[in-house]
């Protein structure tokens, strides 16, 4: 399809033009002439797109954009301000049931210009190359693919630029994945560090540190019972002996005792007679006291006058009655002192015989002690022969062992934490990135066997870089890459075959020569802007 007529009015930099075009459509004139306007209506006329904001000409309320092609399609579209476009699509023998979208079948895009592909970035020119790689794919595809939609992914992009995009969004989680996984096994290294060679916390978790030290407790006891054993059979002797003469020395103190109850009962029967003696001397004296008191008495009387002869009889009287006082209370102690003599006669006389009955006690005592003492070797011979003694180290040391052994669980259930709930799900994330980020790798090679490469000589690797032969484009010569301009042009227009040459003066003689020979020859139909002094002109070259 060729475009065989355009109008436009009001439309950027035109005010009115009306051409009919050939094959060949040269336009020259000063820069601002409508060059660029004029390829620009036919953009918008079949895309609806335009590269600037403000399109209708300052000043004017609407613009028109008229086309007409070989097939018979017309397309009118009023552009206006203030109110909605207006758009009209005919075609010969067809209804058109959707305007825009009935358009978009004849362009793959834009309507190429093979010198701004020159002028791009290599990765902008991989896009335009890749975008003609017909390619079918949904995102039921990558769903299937990767078992997600991976985010932050432009997925307007073609099939291949997305898988790359894939791919690094993938190595990137999983390098930040990797860098944690170092980080934990850093931290798992320095716990397992802490704990003994080969340490399996499972096997010392299950043994109880209480049973072994009870086998300790028990060892001892047995041991300490033999121990006892011989020292009871060792010691009989000797202990026989402290017995005996244990018994000995309370006998000899029973004894002292004894004798010294007989000193205490002697010197007390001794003070008593001597009292009773003192007692008998002064019953004896009193007579004498009586006739010394009367005496005393008389010559008092006969000194004292008549009137003193009554108090002395009263005196006489009452002295008489002490003395005789004393004398009862005397031969009462008399009384006393001797039944007391005779209470410790019978005592004296009874000694002997307790004494006897203690020392038997002592005696019966110490017997029974031996006897005990005999028990107790028997028994000890029984404990002896019974009894094998325990060797109490190495269990000592089996369950200090254990202990010790136990006192790293902590660390070692932190280090199997750690493992089991972050190091383990972070590998098996990274092992899934890992397929994942192979599996995008992959696909770009898979998908490139089922795509139909449309220019000649150009490849794709898995990385979605483009080759022309063995050279990436960014290694082109600009003439390579203006050859390849070409063939990208030609094999991205659709069923509109129409090429724009903007900037035809900036291209070398020697590339002129082979484009204007590739002009005369194809089926292509071209716009070929040159600048030069002067208004806009347009020379047709080429009848339809």
């Amino acid at each position: 399809m060729w475009v065989r007529h355009i109008s436009a009015s009001n439309f950027l930099g035109i005010t009115e033009i009306s051409k009919d075009l050939g094959k060949v459509n040269r336009l020259t004139g000063r820069k601002g002439s409508g060059k660029s306007s004029f390829v620009e209506s036919l953009q918008k006329g079949f895309t609806n797109k335009s590269e600037r904001t403000e399109i209708v000409r300052h000043g004017e309320d609407e613009a028109t954009i008229f086309i007409q092609t070989d097939t018979g399609l017309e397309i009118d579209r009023k552009i206006r301000n203030g109110k909605a476009d207006y758009l009209k699509v005919k075609q010969p023998g067809e209804a058109v049931p959707s305007s825009e979208a009935f358009l978009r079948k004849f362009i793959n895009g834009d309507i190429f210009k093979p010198l701004e592909f020159v002028d791009k970035s290599p990765t902008e020119q991989a896009k335009i190359i890749l975008n003609l790689l017909e390619i079918p794919w949904t995102m039921d595809n990558i769903t299937n693919w990767f078992g997600e939609i991976p985010e932050g992914v432009n997925y307007e992009a073609h099939i291949l630029q997305i898988l790359g995009q894939i791919v690094a969004h993938y190595y990137e989680e999983r390098a930040a994945i990797n860098q944690e996984i170092v980080v934990l096994k850093a931290q798992i290294k320095g716990y397992k560090d802490q704990l003994p060679p080969n340490y399996d916390g499972e096997e010392w978790r299950l043994k109880k540190v209480s049973e072994y030290y009870g086998k300790v407790a028990e060892a001892e006891e047995v041991n300490k019972r033999i121990d006892s054993a011989k020292n009871i059979i060792e010691g009989l002797e000797s202990r026989i002996a402290t017995i005996r003469a244990e018994a000995e020395t309370e006998k000899q103190a029973k004894r002292n005792q004894m004798d010294q109850k007989r000193n205490e009962i002697k010197e007390f029967k001794q003070f008593l007679e001597n009292k009773i003696v003192e007692s008998q001397t002064v019953i004896s004296q009193a007579d004498t006291k009586i006739k010394q008191s009367e005496n005393e008495l008389d010559l008092e009387l006969e000194r004292k006058l008549q009137q003193l002869k009554d108090e002395y009889a009263i005196k006489k009287q009452v002295a008489k009655s002490l003395v005789n006082d004393e004398i009862k209370i005397t031969e009462q102690r008399i009384v006393n002192y001797e039944q007391s003599i005779a209470t410790k006669d019978q005592e004296f006389s009874s000694i002997d015989e307790l004494e006897e009955q203690s020392l038997l006690a002592i005696s019966e005592k110490a017997d029974e002690k031996i006897k005990t003492e005999d028990a107790k070797v028997g028994s000890a011979r029984q404990i002896l022969t019974e009894t094998v003694p325990v060797e109490v180290e190495p269990l000592r040391l089996a369950a200090d062992q254990v202990a010790h052994m136990q006192s790293f669980l902590r660390d070692y259930d932190l280090m199997a934490t750690m493992i089991r709930e972050k190091l383990a799900p972070k590998e098996e994330l990274s092992k899934t990135l890992t397929q994942r980020i192979e599996k995008g790798r992959e696909l770009p090679m898979e998908l490139l066997k089922i795509a139909a490469l449309p220019i000649p000589g150009i490849t794709v690797d898995s990385d979605g870089l483009i080759r022309i032969g063995q050279t990436l484009i960014d290694g082109l010569s600009d003439g390579e890459k203006l050859e390849l301009a070409f063939r990208v042009a030609k094999a991205q227009a659709g069923e509109l075959k129409l090429i724009c040459l903007d900037g035809w003066n900036k291209i070398n003689p020697s590339d002129r020569e082979w484009i204007e020979k590739e002009i005369n020859e194809d089926e292509y139909q071209y716009v070929i802007l040159e600048t030069t002094e002067g208004d806009l002109n347009v020379k047709i070259e080429g009848e339809i």
